[in-house]
């Protein structure tokens, strides 16, 4: 059954345009200073693509757009201070605890924003309390950078890449065409009707059930075989098969079942019961081929049994590329209370030092995907260790850079990857790269 806030989601598609405004109208107020910088003289990485940024900034596309820079223009100010005295808040005396004060970290997020554009919870994300230079602060791509900035221009235009990330089966085919191991389809149910493509006895197994075009892990459901034909959720409910083909019939929303997935026996003491994956970061490199940026093992924790994302409550922990060893874990940051963990919050278990299994298969498999899906610069691999191996589970055409940044604790731009973008934007607009 869909969860009550994916319920809330589909019975409100309006509520949904307002809140993907109001997104827009923030990525415009964080990206302002950056657009209106003086980005001339040296072409760095960094300035290569904060030119291409700022070149998309003031060429809006649609009345959407458009409407995003007006409000943002005149609201700055407002959306700034606001954000200030509400993440403040939250995390002030937590980090005056650490050593700077609320005054200065007041001061820090208005310099840092006019300087470097940076919004209130994302210095408390990469922890720019700790070094609140204009240095550090620009060595990090921020999502409305990357998101609504240079993977936009990507995506755009004839070189536009036309393999499928987002609609979930038509990937999962994708990755059967090209051998890429994934997570089988026993079925997909679109506007009402069930089309199943797995035997029947395929379906006597634990369930995992998810949205077509779901992020974050929002609508997903763990169905766990508890007798024949009947399923129970993560919270207790007990239906039988046929209920449940009916209640997913009733989603608004396409819906994708698969068999529910288990981790390596090495990793069952931090995925809390949900499927615990690795997000891998791969690049084009200037010859075309995938080079791994970033790693970042993500956990469930607390009382989510279903998902491991950060979004829905989970931990991270950066993955060392070369080694496989996992980081100190923690949240995404925007609450600064948990801080850094070196265990598993409920089992216990050690996870700062502790090596992946099945790393140096994991590495070679994230390549071979990227290599699958070749038009696309640089994609988010989300990737489970099972015991027969490395499963892919989905691919993020536009990923959240915010994970691999604030868990290795450095800033994207100032390494491989910002001058593997800045390459690709070459490419891609040589001329108007030049006349920057």
């Amino acid at each position: 059954m869909a969860s009550a806030r994916t319920a809330r989601i589909q019975r409100s598609p309006t509520r949904l345009r307002v809140r993907n405004f109001g997104r827009g109208v923030t990525y415009r107020i964080a990206g302002l200073p950056t657009a209106v910088r003086d980005l001339r003289g040296e072409r760095t990485p960094e300035r290569v693509i904060r030119r291409a940024y700022a070149r998309r900034y003031w060429k809006p596309q649609n009345w959407s757009e458009r409407s995003q820079l007006l409000v943002a223009l005149l609201l700055w100010p407002f959306v700034l201070v606001g954000l200030q005295i509400a993440f403040t808040a939250r995390n002030g005396r937590e980090i005056a605890g650490r050593g700077r004060s609320i005054s200065h970290q007041l001061l820090d997020q208005l310099r840092l924003y006019l300087r470097s554009g940076v919004l209130p919870p994302w210095y408390y994300i990469f922890e720019l309390h700790r070094h609140p230079d204009e240095s550090t602060s620009r060595d990090y791509f921020y999502r409305w950078e990357s998101k609504a900035g240079v993977l936009r221009l990507f995506g755009e235009g004839a070189s536009a890449p036309t393999s499928e990330l987002n609609d979930k089966a038509r990937f999962a085919k994708h990755c059967r065409d090209h051998q890429i191991r994934t997570a089988p389809v026993l079925g997909v149910v679109r506007d009402g009707q069930a089309r199943i493509t797995a035997a029947d006895g395929d379906f006597d197994t634990d369930l995992f059930v998810k949205p077509v075009t779901g992020r974050g892990g929002k609508g997903a459901q763990r169905w766990d075989v508890v007798g024949s034909g009947l399923y129970r959720a993560s919270n207790g409910e007990t239906v039988t098969g046929a209920a449940l083909l009916q209640r997913l019939s009733a989603s608004e929303l396409p819906m994708l079942i698969q068999p529910r997935l288990h981790n390596h026996p090495g990793l069952e003491a931090f995925n809390n019961g949900a499927l615990s994956t690795v997000r891998v970061l791969t690049c084009l490199n200037e010859k075309g081929h995938p080079e791994i940026i970033g790693a970042a093992a993500r956990m469930a924790i607390g009382g989510n049994h279903v998902v491991d994302n950060l979004h829905a409550g989970g931990i991270a922990a950066a993955v060392d590329v070369q080694t496989g060893v996992l980081g100190r874990a923690s949240n995404l940051g925007a609450d600064a209370r948990l801080g850094w963990l070196d265990q598993h919050p409920v089992s216990g278990a050690r996870i700062t030092g502790t090596p992946l299994p099945m790393w140096d298969a994991v590495r070679e498999f994230a390549v071979r995907a990227h290599r699958a899906f070749s038009d696309r610069v640089l994609v988010g691999w989300d990737i489970a260790i099972t015991p027969d191996g490395p499963v892919l589970i989905e691919g993020n055409g536009s990923p959240d850079l915010d994970i691999m940044q604030r868990f290795a604790g450095r800033g994207l731009l100032a390494g491989r990857l910002g001058v593997l973008l800045a390459f690709h934007l070459s490419q891609l607009q040589p001329a108007s790269a030049e006349a920057a």
